[in-house]
């Protein structure tokens, strides 16, 4: 009996189909991956931009005004926390001086930390007592937003380079210009600069 064979291709086409659709399937599978990887690191940079622009916008000090005091041997400095910032300790908060003083106009600078000073509260501003002085804060040394403070900088034997009556000693003999640049930094958080005028005639109470 003659046998006749025939040549049938369907199940090849099958298999191809086949091949086609796993490869398909891995393609899809690498490109979800990619893709998935890139959004979850572009959602990390961008909380990690935002956490530090937070810390650096809302972490920082906000300087409101600064008095002579002392017979001009330092400065009352009115401050508060950003809107937004959390609880700050006053020992992560440390401050710069930079000034030309004296009749030389010699080079002076400060540094310090606000915990080392003694900080008030505005509102317990005393003007019986202690003949117009800011008392100092009591309780906890953690200060707060939305709330005013007065620290006394420059009246310490530790600070003698730029106090306001040093510095106006220069400007009066025309060796400076009678700026004080003062930098508060806060730990992890911001920098706020300051430029105060201690020029002109200066006595305590003047505004800086």
């Amino acid at each position: 009996m003659y046998k006749q064979i025939r040549d049938d291709d369907s199940g090849s086409i099958g298999i191809g189909a086949m091949i086609v659709f796993i490869a398909l399937i891995l393609v899809a599978a690498v490109a979800s991956a990619v893709i998935i990887q890139t959004a979850e690191n572009l959602q990390q940079n961008a909380q990690s931009t935002g956490d530090d622009t937070q810390a650096e916008i809302a972490g920082k000090v906000q300087v409101h005004a600064a008095f002579a005091n002392d017979a001009m041997g330092g400065w009352d400095l009115v401050f508060s926390l950003a809107p937004g910032s959390g609880g700050i300790l006053n020992g992560a908060i440390s401050y710069q001086i930079f000034c030309l003083t004296g009749a030389a106009g010699d080079f002076g600078q400060d540094t310090g930390t606000f915990a080392s000073e003694a900080i008030s509260t505005l509102a317990i501003h005393d003007t019986t007592t202690n003949e117009g002085q800011f008392v100092a804060k009591a309780g906890s040394a953690t200060l707060a937003a939305g709330t005013k403070y007065v620290i006394a900088i420059g009246d310490t034997t530790a600070l003698v380079d730029c106090t306001p009556a040093l510095v106006n000693t220069a400007w009066t003999n025309a060796v400076s210009d009678g700026a004080i640049e003062l930098y508060i930094h806060v730990s992890g958080g911001g920098t706020t600069h300051e430029t105060l005028d201690a020029s002109g005639s200066l006595s305590e109470g003047d505004n800086l």
